[in-house]
């Protein structure tokens, strides 16, 4: 007779079908803070980058509101599949 264990582990957070970076810079304390957002989307059809871009301005805005004037210093948004 055998005794077997079997585990299993954990299954993988679910992930967008795109990965998106967004770097913003803002006038601080006599310099600068810069901030970085990444995360993955999957987009709903007919969205557009531009779609994705002002989304994620307007949630980091509203929770980080320092950062609602801010220069955008990169942006970029591509397949999560390698």
């Amino acid at each position: 007779m055998h005794d077997t264990t079997e585990t299993t582990a954990p299954a993988a957070p679910q992930q967008g079908t795109h990965q998106y970076l967004l770097t913003l810079q803002v006038p601080m304390g006599g310099g600068f803070a810069v901030g970085s957002w990444t995360g993955t989307w999957t987009p709903h059809p007919g969205t557009t980058r531009h779609d994705l871009y002002l989304a994620l301005r307007d949630d980091i805005a509203r929770k980080n509101p320092e950062y609602g004037d801010a220069s955008v210093l990169f942006f970029d948004v591509q397949s999560n599949q390698i």
